[in-house]
This record gives C-alpha cells, sequence and structure tokens, in this order.
C-alpha cells in the first residue's frame, strides 16, 4: 500500500470493479499465473472478512461450486450461493460446522492478520500462529491433489512450516503478489498438489508349524 495521501490504484481499481477490499488483486494475480482455480470447485477461505476474496472465489468456480468463508466477522457483501458463511473463530471453530457444508474441499485459502501491535516480534509470532491455524484447517479437510494458500509474515518459524507443506504437497512455493508493498514483511506459502497420505502398517512374519491337511 502507498504511504497516507498517495492514490492507491489497487483501492480505486477495486471500487470500479465492485470489490470490497483491494486485497483481492493479490489473489487474482496467483491466479492468473499458476491456474489455481476452476469451475465447480469446492474453496475454504479462512478470514474471510470483509469479502473481496469471497467475491473472486464465487466468480471463478461458478454456480456449481462451493465457497465457504469463516471468519469472527460477517462479510461487507451479500452471502448467496454458492457463497456460504461460519462464524466463528479460525483459532477455535467447531469442525462439523464446516464439514456439514461440505466434508472436504479442493482449496483452502487464508489471507488472515493479526491485529498489529507495531512490535515486529509479537505480530510475526501472530502470524505464525494464524497460519498454522490454517494449516490445521487444510490437513483435516483439503483433499488429495488440492491446494493450500496462507499469508505469513517472515520470520521464525516460517522455514519450519514451509518444511512441512514441502513434506506434504509435491511443490511448495513462496510468493509475494503485486498488491503486497516491497517494504511488506507478509509473504504467501502456495502448496499445490496435496499428497494423499499414506498409512504404514507393520509387516508381520506368522510362522504356522507344518501340518496335515485334514481334505
Amino acid at each position: 500500500m502507498p504511504r497516507p495521501g498517495v492514490p492507491d490504484p489497487y483501492r480505486t481499481k477495486a471500487r470500479t470493479e465492485g470489490y470490497v477490499a483491494r486485497a483481492v488483486y493479490k489473489l487474482k494475480a496467483l491466479d492468473d499465473k499458476y491456474h489455481l482455480l476452476q469451475a465447480g470447485q469446492r474453496v475454504l477461505d479462512l478470514g474471510c472478512s470483509p469479502g473481496s476474496w469471497l467475491q473472486y472465489l464465487a466468480s471463478r468456480v461458478g454456480a456449481g461450486g462451493l465457497v465457504v468463508g469463516v471468519d469472527v466477522t460477517p462479510p461487507a457483501i451479500e452471502v448467496a450461493p454458492p457463497i456460504h458463511f461460519v462464524l466463528g473463530e479460525v483459532g477455535g471453530l467447531d469442525l462439523d460446522a464446516v464439514s456439514a457444508i461440505s466434508a472436504s474441499f479442493d482449496a483452502v485459502v487464508s489471507d488472515m492478520a493479526p491485529r498489529t501491535t507495531g512490535i515486529r516480534d509479537v505480530d510475526q509470532q501472530r502470524s505464525l500462529d494464524l497460519a498454522r491455524n490454517a494449516w490445521e484447517w487444510a490437513r483435516k479437510l483439503l483433499r488429495p491433489g488440492g491446494f493450500f494458500l496462507v499469508k505469513v509474515f517472515e520470520g521464525p518459524g516460517v522455514e519450519a512450516l514451509a518444511r512441512e507443506l514441502e513434506a506434504a504437497f509435491k511443490v511448495c512455493r513462496r510468493v509475494k503478489p503485486p498488491g503486497s508493498r516491497a517494504a511488506s514483511k507478509e509473504i504467501y506459502l502456495l502448496a499445490l498438489n496435496r499428497r494423499a497420505e499414506v498409512v504404514k502398517v507393520k509387516k508381520i512374519n506368522i510362522h504356522h508349524k507344518d501340518t496335515k491337511s485334514t481334505k
């Protein structure tokens, strides 16, 4: 974002195009580059208010798709199919409230950011906590082959989270889309094509005594 008093072309464009927030252009830029979204997909949007990501997601998945938004504050847009809204804290949300709408999703996205204090270490840790909360939801609800997109402030713990995503997905990228200030610490982790979890079963060798057939 530009300095106070300097016109923000993204905010002006959002008003012109009917979006409730400029953040939509971060998602749009990533979608344009990586071809993330398509008609019919089911998407979970964590921290969805005021709703510009909901607007864009709904336009991309279409009437045959589904977009479920979650936030402590209702979005500032009309909520109508394919958009559904669940009121609640992401950190303490009842899984049943979301899984009742859809048991799994093709994508989980999060643009959540903490209320900043101006203390860098505190703000970064809060951002990391939100990103990890989003990852916990993705672990439970994201289908194999799906993608996960989450915002986080750079700093301690981000590398460990990225390694977890690299293990769980075929690809994990750190991306900074247009619309993010160059001086901002925010980045997005984009994890593509979730791997199917493999349940390891320990092989047990059973030795049978030789017996005569009774047949």
